[in-house]
């Protein structure tokens, strides 16, 4: 029943623009798929200033550009899925600058739940996680630090890279 739904959600995210796949060529290709339930209701979910629709076309291109690599590594020709629940990015940017502004007492927070498939389409992975950047303050927001989401893409990469699958 927990997977009908999900299917199904993932087909009406799909047709209402929420979601995105990355695909290349090939048939040994990675695919991610991002998912957003509910993103006007996320704890903090502005892309340097954008509006929800703009913030998750953004962060689904950086999460699928930053996962993309990470997939053909580990799991070529698999399928993940990324179904955020919640996003808490803790910080802005401040006016036109590249510059962000991290909030101190709030880390950044991913909530999502996951499906990794294998080629044959069996669940080899899934759950719900939550991330949260642990990284100091002043690593955070190092401005030379390059991307407007680094901090969320090194925690999804980082957890994506030790990830553990049931056989496959």
């Amino acid at each position: 029943m927990k997977l009908t739904l999900y299917a199904i959600c993932a087909m009406v995210m799909l047709f209402i623009g929420f979601g995105c796949s990355t695909e290349g060529g090939g048939a040994a290709t990675a695919v991610v798929t991002v998912q957003y339930v509910n993103p006007e209701r996320f704890t903090d979910f502005s892309v340097q200033g954008r509006d929800v629709q703009s913030s998750t076309t953004v962060f689904t291109q950086e999460v699928t550009n930053t996962l993309q690599p990470v997939m053909q590594s580990r799991f070529s020709g698999y399928l993940l899925t990324l179904r955020f629940t919640n996003i808490d990015l803790a910080g802005r940017r401040t006016g036109t600058s590249s510059v962000r502004v991290v909030r101190n007492r709030t880390p950044a927070r991913l909530s999502f739940d996951y499906v990794l498939q294998d080629k044959s389409g069996r669940t080899v992975a899934n759950g719900s996680q939550r991330l949260v950047d642990n990284a100091r303050p002043t690593q955070a927001g190092n401005p030379s630090r390059s991307g407007p989401l680094f901090n969320e893409n090194r925690m999804l990469r980082r957890w994506l890279q030790s990830l553990s699958v049931t056989g496959g």
